[in-house]
């Protein structure tokens, strides 16, 4: 009987394990390399309203909507949410997309003003993404505003689309 049990939990376990990773594979485009710089077990963390310097991938600790000094005011997300600002000094002119490894709203914002999202894709079933947004920006400080999140540290990728 305990056999049958443990036999039974595998097989369920492994079914998720199954479901999550083709989750993973049911994005508008290929997530893989943001999953696996998401597991890499170091991600940097940055406190909201900083500078980032050459890096495209980090973690935002965030805090509520209400504390944030947003530019712009955010297009979507939840007031009573959590969010976060962070600045790409570093990066150039060409097609980017923002991932986020959970809930949340991503805008894009060059010259104080909003970019248009030229294409977004989200799932809930993927495990450590949740959403991407493609961007075109100039070779300009790219301001991310996230707001509308649900946890406090939310892993972020800007990676420029291949």
């Amino acid at each position: 009987m305990r056999a049958v049990l443990i036999a039974c939990v595998l097989s369920l376990l492994a079914v998720q394990r199954a479901a999550a990773e083709d989750g993973c594979r049911q994005f508008a485009w290929p997530v893989d390399r943001e999953l696996e710089l998401f597991s890499d077990g170091f991600v940097a963390d940055v406190e909201s309203d900083s500078a980032l310097p050459k890096d495209g991938v980090f973690s935002l600790l965030l805090q509520p909507v209400a504390t944030v000094l947003y530019t712009v005011a955010p297009e979507r997300g939840r007031d009573d949410g959590l969010g976060g600002t962070v600045t790409l000094e570093w990066i150039s002119a060409g097609r980017y997309q923002v991932t986020l490894s959970g809930e949340g709203w991503i805008d894009a914002l060059q010259n104080e003003r909003r970019l248009p999202v030229l294409a977004s894709t989200s799932r809930t079933d993927c495990p450590g993404v949740r959403q991407s947004v493609q961007f075109e920006v100039d070779s300009l400080p790219l301001t991310l505003q996230i707001s509308g999140a649900t946890a406090r540290r939310l892993n972020i990728a800007v990676l420029r689309v291949r």
